[in-house]
């Protein structure tokens, strides 16, 4: 089995890391801080610092909106934000301009969707990372990428073991080295393995879990009554061929980089050619690629110099897997050009560090990561690269044929 195909499952449920601080991160849900600094940090930095921040020369009307704290305690008129309750927040009336008296910003009312973002935000209960220091002073604070990087367990170089830990057999472990690793922390932990399950048991597990489809009878009656001793490892590498082991792994693949054949908002338009590239993440995995050849493939598939065919087509492999960067969802008549460009670009950030990095870069768009080694720098530097390249179709034949074509003429 290949490196690519031992870390799916674990690919499939990596964790986030967040710019944030444990209390807030304990009151709030993964999810809802990511929606905070995607759509709700910007739109404050953007709107309401300039006045009713730390940055500002005295916040006007007492209101400070650049901490958790202060958005929720409001100023002179009272509370800002009641979480949880749209209505009776002032914040969202006053973005609303339903008040002639009280309409903010005064200048431009935010955009429809702004406003949507805002209320969205307060019926979630209002998740919010951000701790007790103003965001003018924490932003002042010397990022250092070395110590960040120093300091954090997951940046740290991948150590080899010279031998597995010596651990006393129990219940007829261990069988591997890895097994080995497993019952040392079963030990700390005091905690024994379970007894060896069923065949029949064990059959059913393997087909879920491989192919995601259940044996036949006669299937689990050959298994049940194999006696050879490789009899497990047969049936292991049996699934591993099926066409449907890619099938049921390629989704777990395809939901990472957020795969739709369609682009979302009004008119759902379709994105054309996209069934390429879950197709072909299905034929990666059956083929067995190389992890790190996968990863290239997808960050610069379409330049590498000897692409990778498919053996019954002759087309070029390697060329499909950038076409994972256009599969996010699209407005397809922005107002702000501009806007949505930069909305875009975020989005292929996000898609990239969560799937490839197992973090998130998009808090980076707003402010220096506090917990990882990313900055703002990164972010944007990332996203010069992105907006300096472009979709466009790209003929998908035999390279190989295509040149010897091309040196005839």
């Amino acid at each position: 089995m290949s490196y690519f195909r031992a870390i799916l499952g674990g690919v499939a449920a990596l964790g986030l890391s967040w710019a944030a601080s444990p209390a807030a991160l304990a009151t709030a849900e993964p999810e809802g801080i990511e929606f905070f600094e995607n759509h709700i940090r910007p739109l404050l930095v953007q709107n309401c610092y300039k006045c009713h921040s730390a940055e500002a020369d005295k916040a006007k009307g007492e209101l400070l909106l650049d901490t958790r704290d202060g958005i929720r305690r409001g100023g002179d008129s009272g509370p800002a934000m009641i979480p949880g309750d749209p209505k009776a927040s002032l914040l969202l009336k006053a973005v609303s301009y339903e008040n002639d008296d009280l309409q903010m910003p005064p200048k431009n009312k935010l955009q429809d969707i702004e406003i949507e973002k805002l209320t969205q935000w307060i019926e979630m209960g209002a998740p919010d990372p951000r701790d007790e220091e103003s965001t003018e002073i924490t932003d002042k604070e010397e990022f250092v990428v070395s110590k960040s990087k120093a300091e954090d367990w997951a940046w740290q170089p991948v150590r080899r073991h010279v031998q597995p830990p010596s651990v006393d057999a129990a219940g007829g472990w261990p069988k591997t080295p890895i097994d080995q690793f497993i019952l040392a922390k079963l030990r700390e932990s005091k905690l024994t393995p379970n007894g060896p399950a069923p065949r029949r048991t064990v059959i059913r597990r393997m087909y879920f879990d491989l192919t995601g489809l259940p044996p036949t009878p006669a299937e689990i009656e050959a298994f049940v009554s194999d006696i050879s001793p490789f009899a497990y490892e047969n049936l292991v590498e049996r699934l591993l061929a099926s066409p449907h082991f890619g099938e049921r792994w390629g989704q777990h693949w395809l939901d990472l980089v957020r795969f739709a054949e369609t682009r979302g908002h009004e008119a759902d338009y379709p994105i054309p050619q996209a069934y390429r590239y879950r197709n072909y993440v299905v034929r990666a995995l059956n083929a067995d690629v190389p992890y790190n050849d996968f990863v290239v493939e997808h960050v610069a598939g379409d330049m590498v110099q000897r692409p990778r065919l498919d053996p019954a087509t002759r087309e070029n492999e390697s060329a499909k897997g950038a076409g994972f960067w256009h599969l996010g969802e699209a407005t397809h008549s922005p107002v702000d050009i501009r806007g949505d460009e930069c909305n875009r670009v975020h989005n292929q950030i996000d898609v990239y560090s969560k799937a490839f990095l197992g973090l998130t870069m998009g808090c980076t768009r707003c402010h220096d990561h506090k917990s990882d080694p990313i900055s703002m720098a990164d972010y944007y530097a990332f996203a010069g690269f992105l907006q300096s390249s472009g979709y466009h179709l790209k003929d998908m034949a035999d390279p190989v044929a295509q040149d010897s074509a091309h040196d005839k003429l």
